[in-house]
């Protein structure tokens, strides 16, 4: 824009008017275009630490009515150890998680696992943009999993559960901690939620697509290869808050594909013919999180995943949401 098509009378026109229109149009410039676009990154240092609360539901529903609902509540407390021009460590540590239904509470096993699970912290490793790339304590984190592994086959023994489905159960989850990967990918699941969207450049409105994976909820150890996408929902400069949503369902002929393999597989081990049909399995994946642009810590992430079958539908929410100090 010049000074000629703003059509002002020549009187309105002084030396300082137009500086100060000048001076005006070149702050708005920039500022519109943060206003479309957002780079995520850390700002914390050492030392700094939030709170937050860890709710988790999962209810059934069998032909829309809902015959099986738990929910547990845990707080969290997240450090970090360290911070430099590399990366940094995250902390995630985890207090005693509670249910909305007492009886649960009184549960043995629950107790157990409890006090097993309290004590355990998680060290998230990130890069310099804030991408996690692994767990520093891994290694520590195994010995916990067999300890949970322990404590929850001693109580199905206790309520008379046989031999050879504990060594069954036994033989599945150790594949849980076979690897370092295995453990990171088995221990990270929800500390993870804080730091999805760090290292990524959004634009306002603009939907990405992307390669990724989602469990086989049904049993198999190979995920279902999968399309994601993301989008920076809403960007608020003025209240400083960013609202970035995920969503992700597996590819329809790698999902028929990866469950072929596994009631092959399954058939193999029972020794029973594996079924003609393949069931029927829709998954959906929901991300939707905002963030605090003036902290840079996530406000509150809320993670949706829905799995239906003719009939019957699994709905698990989990939502991480920051708490006042």
């Amino acid at each position: 824009m010049t000074l000629a098509t703003l059509s002002l009378p020549e009187p309105a026109m002084t030396p300082c008017r137009c500086l100060a229109l000048l001076v005006a149009l070149a702050a708005l410039a920039p500022a519109r275009a943060q206003e479309k676009s957002l780079d995520l990154k850390p700002t914390w240092k050492k030392g700094d630490l939030a709170r937050f609360e860890l709710t988790k539901t999962q209810s059934r529903e069998n032909d829309g009515k809902v015959v099986r609902k738990v929910a547990t509540r845990t707080p969290v407390e997240v450090e970090v150890l360290n911070a430099d021009a590399d990366g940094s460590t995250v902390r995630w540590a985890q207090g005693t998680t509670t249910f909305e239904d007492p009886k649960f509470d009184d549960d043995p096993a629950v107790r157990a696992l409890n006090a097993i699970l309290k004590s355990v912290d998680i060290d998230l490793e990130l890069d310099a943009t804030g991408t996690l790339t692994g767990l520093r304590n891994w290694k520590e984190l195994r010995g916990t999993g067999h300890k949970v592994q322990e404590t929850v086959f001693a109580q199905m023994q206790k309520t008379g559960t046989s031999k050879a489905t504990i060594d069954y159960l036994r033989r599945e989850t150790d594949k849980l901690f076979a690897s370092k990967e295995a453990i990171e990918a088995a221990f990270s699941k929800r500390a993870a939620l804080l730091v999805i969207p760090y290292g990524t450049k959004f634009e306002l409105g603009k939907v990405v697509e992307y390669d990724t994976t989602l469990p086989n909820v049904l049993g198999g150890d190979e995920p279902f290869p999968a399309k994601g996408t993301y989008v920076l929902k809403a960007l608020d400069t003025a209240a400083k808050t960013a609202t970035i949503v995920y969503k992700q369902s597996p590819d329809p002929k790698e999902l028929n594909r990866v469950l072929r393999k596994w009631l092959e597989e399954l058939a193999t081990k029972t020794g029973k013919p594996a079924p003609k049909d393949l069931p029927e399995l829709e998954l959906t994946d929901t991300i939707e999180y905002e963030f605090d642009l003036a902290t840079g810590w996530v406000k509150s992430v809320t993670h949706t995943r829905v799995a239906k079958q003719p009939g019957t539908t699994q709905t698990d929410v989990t939502t991480l949401t920051r708490k006042p100090r």
